[in-house]
């Protein structure tokens, strides 16, 4: 007896689909999907199925492509979904796996396994639950997808997790900015590594006792300091300007410190003094501040908080007497130079002139002195020729003028003082014999300049042993012998 082929088996596929679709036994529907000649049939047959174990089957083992990916869209095994979107080598169907997956820890997995970026991110959409995407974020390699797992966190213990150990500084960054718990902030606040990720930690703290914590016992004192100005009670903060071992940071604190018995205190004992100033431009008794700006004034070792202390002086005498000591004696000359320019009492200013051992702090008190005997004798005999010409250039009297003019060793002061003589013969008696008698021709050629007396400059243009002055007499003699309409 002869056997019929069912109409499935058909080569013409639309009668093997019509056969297919007739079908309604789950056993038939099987052999069809995986017998039938036509692939359009055998998908027919699989759209059908229910059957997962063979859906499985055809799924792993079935070579049209159609019918792989129709029994892939027709699983709902958990298992067996999750093993296609791990190991199937074609990506289509483990990205099609992925679309059916629901299992938290296997979308993980493939998000952060996966060969292909397409199915990783595919996996990805599909996570919600908060530890798998931390751990995402946490362990995956690429920065998108560890920045995007990132932006759907919202758990603080997982965010906390990030902030503190993601290898990315980027990654832990984000996390600290979405972080609320405040001991999670403190912890990074303190410890982080980077000083940007502590930062940004303390930016986010609100709790005073987790500010005071963190002004306290922060390693980075810039943020201790960013802490203490955050911080209220008057008793974290004398502690902490009486204690901490950063300068800047007990500065931050005298600040905002208003008890008076303790800023009296820091402004009498903190070793700093610039911490010292600070307190004591804070105290309301003026009495008690004008004797600790006497003693920082005259005692301390810095040269800006001397002068700063100085200029709060009420005793001004006793400031004119700083400010000479500094002149003299800070071994800062920026401080010293500025001292000078506070300085009027005229006596105190000679003193800085005569012995003050910078040539520049006493240049520039000479250029501040009015006393012409003092001027003379700075004039003569200091041992810097820039000073004396200083002090020349004070000089108002004729007779010293002229004594200098005629004696003074350098040519320059000879110069300076015989252009401001009132006696201009006697000052062309000076150029010409300058012009006539140096022995360097370029203060030769200077005085020429100065040189009016034709007889003279023919002297020198025609005589001088070097040409550059005998140009230059000459050169005088022809601007002296233009007539006035060419001039």
């Amino acid at each position: 007896m002869s056997t019929l082929r069912p109409a499935w088996k058909s080569k013409e596929w639309k009668r093997a689909v019509e056969a297919v679709n007739a079908i309604n036994n789950e056993t038939e529907l099987a052999r069809a999907a995986k017998e039938a000649y036509c692939p359009e049939a055998r998908k027919a047959a699989v759209e059908k199925l229910t059957d997962q174990s063979v859906l499985e089957d055809i799924a792993k083992d079935a070579k049209d492509y159609d019918v792989r990916k129709a029994a892939v869209e027709k699983l709902t095994d958990q298992s067996v979904l999750a093993d296609i979107a791990k190991n199937d080598k074609d990506k289509y169907f483990r990205w099609a796996a992925v679309e059916k997956l629901t299992v938290q820890n296997v979308l993980g997995d493939v998000a952060k396994t996966d060969r292909d970026i397409d199915v990783r991110w595919a996996a990805f959409e599909k996570l919600t639950d908060q530890s798998v995407l931390g751990d995402v974020a946490e362990k995956y390699g690429s920065w998108n997808i560890s920045w995007a797992a990132l932006e759907k966190l919202t758990d603080q213990s997982v965010l906390a997790d990030v902030a503190k150990n993601n290898r990315e500084g980027y990654i832990r960054l984000a996390a600290v900015k979405k972080l609320t718990d405040q001991s999670v902030l403190a912890d990074v606040a303190m410890n982080d590594k980077c000083w940007d990720h502590r930062i940004a930690a303390f930016e986010k703290i609100t709790d005073q006792n987790v500010l005071e914590d963190i002004a306290r016992n922060a390693v980075d004192s810039d943020v201790r300091m960013a802490a203490v100005e955050s911080v209220t009670d008057q008793n974290v903060l004398e502690d902490i300007a009486k204690t901490d071992k950063d300068c800047e940071v007990r500065m931050m604190a005298v600040v905002y410190l208003t008890d008076q018995s303790v800023l009296e205190d820091v402004a009498k004992n903190d070793k700093d003094s610039y911490v010292r100033e600070v307190a004591v431009n804070k105290l309301t008794d003026q009495a008690l501040a004008q004797m600790i700006y006497v003693d920082l004034a005259q005692n301390d070792k810095s040269g800006n908080v001397r002068m700063a202390a100085a200029e709060e002086l009420n005793d001004q005498a006793l400031a004119q007497m700083v400010y000479a000591d500094v002149a003299k004696n800070v071994k800062d000359r920026y401080y010293r130079m500025a001292a000078v320019e506070k300085m009027t009492d005229q006596n105190m200013l000679a003193d800085v002139a005569k012995n003050a051992g910078d040539s520049a702090v006493r240049g520039a008190a000479v250029h501040k002195l009015t006393d012409q005997s003092v001027l003379e004798d700075i004039a003569k005999n200091d041992k810097d020729k820039k000073v004396r010409r200083a002090a020349v250039e004070n000089l108002t009297d004729q007779s010293v003028l002229e004594d200098i003019a005629k004696n003074a060793m350098y040519w320059r002061v000879r110069m300076d003082a015989a252009e401001k003589l009132a006696d201009q013969a006697l000052a062309q008696m000076v150029f010409a014999d300058v012009a006539k008698n140096d022995e360097f021709w370029k203060v030769r050629r200077a005085a020429v300049e100065n040189l009016t007396d034709q007889s003279v400059l023919a002297d020198v243009a025609k005589n001088d042993k070097w040409e550059y002055v005998r140009e230059a007499a000459a050169e005088k003699l022809r601007k002296l012998n233009k007539p006035n309409w060419i001039k």
